[in-house]
């Protein structure tokens, strides 16, 4: 993929109402090394298959994906939607999806996530409040004329169980202003920690594509997403912080955030 398609791939997902952030142009474009991601498109519709030859289910008109169906008797589809599964079966009734809850995503209210009010924010009001109280904290907007900080973080990080690899991070950053992205710089004590930075998908949704830390100091992510958030346009309503990947410990962590509501993704074999 390269940048040219970010209009054609965004406007499909926008005129058939798909908002997930897995089929997204940036997701796309900023995993499609990782994940081998060939993206097979026409004006009408695309979808995309991966280094493992599984397929992420067509968005398009009916036709389209029915056309993908009957041409692909025996391939592995995921991030399915429930409306995805639905439609399959109309297609293959005796389709069989199961839920994949590794990959569904995380779906956070803008507003909520900007103000902390309310009690259910009161554990992470208290946690923010401490790593402030407790650090020489400085949080600045992520922009060209400090991006080398964020690389300079990328090289020292190293990913924990779940949290996959650099690839993306770096094809984030490479292509910052053409993906039209935004983000969050955070030092402490006059050095750089900790970095986040996310791009507009379309239909509200905002999607945090890359957070990475390089110090153990509770509350640093915390403080680093929530500066960003703070800054988001009202035109944003969810925030998209994609799967867990299966990890507990980042399950964890995204539910003490607080989602709205998950994005349930199914898989199956046509």
């Amino acid at each position: 993929m390269n940048l040219q398609d970010k209009e054609r791939i965004d406007g499909i997902r926008k005129k058939y109402d798909h908002a997930s952030a897995s089929h997204s142009f940036l997701s796309l474009f900023i995993y499609g090394q990782s994940e081998g991601y060939k993206v097979n498109s026409d004006e009408s519709g695309f979808y995309a298959e991966d280094k493992d030859g599984r397929f992420l289910f067509p968005i398009g008109p009916d036709e389209f994906k029915r056309k993908f169906i009957l041409s692909h008797p025996g391939a592995q589809v995921y991030m399915l939607r429930e409306e995805d599964v639905s439609f399959i079966k109309t297609v293959k009734p005796d389709f069989e999806a199961a839920e994949d809850p590794d990959r569904s995503e995380y779906v956070y209210s803008r507003q909520e996530q900007a103000s902390l009010e309310g009690h259910k924010f009161q554990k992470v009001r208290a946690k923010l409040s401490r790593f402030y109280r407790e650090n020489d904290v400085k949080n600045v907007p992520l922009m060209l004329d400090n991006i080398d900080e964020a690389y300079k973080i990328l090289s020292k990080w190293s990913p924990k169980a779940g949290e996959g690899d650099s690839d993306g991070a770096k094809k984030a950053l490479d292509n910052y202003t053409a993906l039209e992205l935004s983000g969050t710089l955070t030092y402490i004590d006059g050095e750089p920690v900790g970095y986040c930075c996310g791009g507009d998908i379309g239909q509200g949704v905002y999607m945090l594509c890359s957070a990475k830390q390089i110090c153990d100091v509770q509350g640093l992510n915390l403080s680093t997403k929530h500066e960003l958030f703070k800054t988001l346009p009202e035109s944003i309503e969810y925030i998209n912080t994609e799967s867990d990947h299966g990890s507990p410990g980042i399950r964890m962590h995204k539910n003490d955030s607080r989602p709205v509501f998950l994005n349930k993704m199914f898989k199956g074999i046509l």
